[in-house]
């Protein structure tokens, strides 16, 4: 009966072992990338996915995929990051040693034997220009007369300060 037990556990191993990757094995199919920026508490869009995250975060991206990682904040010009894939071919040698075609199709279609580079995105947002409303030029005269100093402006009221040197 014990023989039995044992004999069995083999097969049920060999048969995982054949029926799954490499890949999905040691790495899984997914991988965690971790993004920050400055100033912190920007909005990443992951592309394709639609996911959506505050830095700073830990994002879990399918392996399989390479994304674009969009940062936004309010008063801040965004800034995107690409992430890409790379086959890692000691899992492919594994798959093509350990598991014969089956593990290699496996990982093939799930993207278990990709990795994604660079693991950290670390994205700096510019400020954003204020902009002030009128037109681009404002030429201003300044005519002194017995009647004294008169200050005019082009089509847009200027305020003027004047002090006595000191």
């Amino acid at each position: 009966m014990r023989k039995s037990n044992l004999l069995m556990s083999a097969v049920v191993l060999v048969a995982c072992l054949f029926t799954v990757g490499c890949g999905a094995i040691f790495n899984g199919t997914r991988q965690t990338i971790q993004a920050t920026s400055s100033p912190a508490g920007a909005v990443i869009k992951a592309d394709p996915g639609g996911l959506e995250f505050t830095t700073p975060a830990s994002i879990s991206l399918e392996r399989k995929n390479e994304y674009r990682l969009t940062f936004s904040k309010e008063g801040y010009t965004p800034g995107t990051f690409q992430v890409q894939k790379s086959l890692n071919a000691g899992i492919l040698l594994l798959d093509v040693l350990f598991t014969g075609l089956v593990g290699v199709v496996v990982d093939a279609a799930t993207g278990a034997w990709y990795k994604l580079s660079p693991e950290t995105a670390t994205v700096t947002l510019e400020k954003r220009s204020a902009s002030v409303d009128g037109p681009d030029r404002i030429e201003i005269g300044i005519v002194r007369d017995s009647k004294g100093v008169h200050i005019h402006s082009s089509g847009v009221s200027v305020e003027v300060r004047v002090q006595e040197k000191k």
